[in-house]
């Protein structure tokens, strides 16, 4: 067993103290370890600084230093390895999560909504704020500190904002655009220039900040910060037209409905039948839109006006599609109960007032384009399925015209 002399054992805590352990404790522990391996393990014909820089390499994996960082996180933060492992684990819940989330909304399975809510509730106020503390302990400049928390602040808003557009809930938009501006005008600045000054990071500071504004400049594209003015005025037109068809309707039936009772060709009970079967056709179209707008507005104080519901929706399809389809992709019974009520006007049409030619309450089915086959897509899929949100009210609006026009026209 080698024996250590006084000045080689002082050679080993200076040496451990220009490596930067500072705490008294943990310099006199490292010490005693080092010496009980060289003791038990040095044979005496061995030279003892090179059998030291031999052995030192094992206490530590990149320097000696790192011991001293290790006790201080310990000191400081004495759930650190706890922390630690909560961030690892709901930074690998919340990925699973959102992959299978967007999956499940993309093939619309059932379970896509609660995933997704859950992973982006994880990634925002449990990784990230831990990842935070984490690594703010471990830097001791505070720019990078300032730059750390800005960075987190731009995550939590950017994965909230994206689940309230998935969502469609108020405020995505606002919350979107103000992740940019701090994205652009704090957290680029500050990473930009502090970055550069330092010769080592100069080229990786440059390149990372020209993929954060490409990543950006991506982001800020897809944010809709106006309604597209085609979208409003082919609404707008729209509304304005079912407006004055209803008009129209209201006074011919008003003019004619009073006199109906004379014309032998149609009998009060007929003109009765009539009347009951376009009122609710056209009130089971109107819960349809209504279901959908306030779908749309839902969490806001007050109903929103068009410009306002245009700017949220417009070019969606996912909102109408939810409410008018199920899961499997299939006609909801409010849809299929609006197509049987045009299916008994036209047989009412045809067999009480002698009309051939209802060509304008068409609901054949169609030729699917994308099919060689032959096969059809039903009216229901046609009109309504993976349709903008503008387009789905102007085919439920010329829906809702045409009725009135053939009720009109039978009076």
């Amino acid at each position: 067993m080698f024996i250590l002399s006084e000045q080689q054992v002082s050679f080993i805590l200076d040496d451990i103290r220009r490596n930067g352990i500072g705490l008294e404790e943990l310099q006199l522990d490292l010490l005693d370890h080092i010496c009980c391996v060289i003791e038990n393990e040095m044979k005496p014909d061995q030279n003892f600084e090179d059998f030291y820089l031999e052995i030192i390499p094992r206490f530590f994996k990149r320097k000696l230093g790192e011991i001293q960082e290790e006790t201080d996180l310990l000191l400081t933060f004495k759930h650190y390895y706890a922390m630690k492992k909560i961030m690892l684990i709901s930074g690998a819940l919340a990925a699973i999560g959102i992959v299978v989330g967007s999956l499940f909304k993309a093939m619309h399975w059932p379970g896509a909504t609660p995933a997704f809510s859950l992973s982006v509730f994880i990634l925002s106020f449990i990784f990230l704020p831990v990842l935070f503390l984490l690594k703010s302990k471990e830097m001791k400049v505070k720019r990078e500190k300032i730059t750390l928390g800005i960075a987190t602040l731009f995550g939590i808003l950017v994965s909230v904002a994206t689940l309230f557009e998935v969502m469609y809930w108020p405020g995505a938009n606002v919350m979107g655009i103000i992740s940019l501006g701090i994205l652009f005008f704090l957290f680029l600045p500050i990473y930009f220039f502090g970055g550069i000054r330092n010769p080592e990071t100069k080229t990786n500071t440059i390149v990372s900040s020209v993929l954060i504004l490409f990543a950006a400049g991506f982001i800020f594209l897809l944010t809709n910060l106006r309604p597209s003015r085609q979208s409003h005025y082919v609404f707008a037109a729209a509304i304005q037209q079912i407006d004055k068809s209803y008009e129209f309707a209201t006074k011919q039936n008003t003019l004619k409905y009073s006199s109906a009772a004379n014309d032998s060709t149609k009998s009060q009970t007929d003109l009765t039948q009539l009347k009951y079967a376009c009122d609710s056709l056209c009130i089971k179209i109107e819960a349809a839109k209504n279901q959908i707008v306030d779908f749309a507005s839902s969490g806001r104080e007050q109903k929103p006006d068009l410009e306002m519901l245009l700017s949220d929706n417009a070019g969606k399809y996912d909102l109408p599609t939810h409410i008018l389809f199920d899961n499997k992709d299939e006609p909801k019974a409010k849809l299929t109960a609006i197509k049987a009520d045009i299916e008994k006007l036209k047989i009412l049409l045809k067999e009480e007032f002698h009309i051939a030619d209802i060509s304008i309450l068409n609901i054949d089915d169609v030729d699917n384009p994308g099919n060689a086959g032959g096969e059809k897509i039903s009216w229901e899929k046609s009109k309504f399925f993976h349709v903008p949100f503008e387009l789905v009210m102007i085919n439920f609006n010329q829906l809702e015209l045409d009725v009135r026009m053939l009720e009109s026209g039978c009076l």
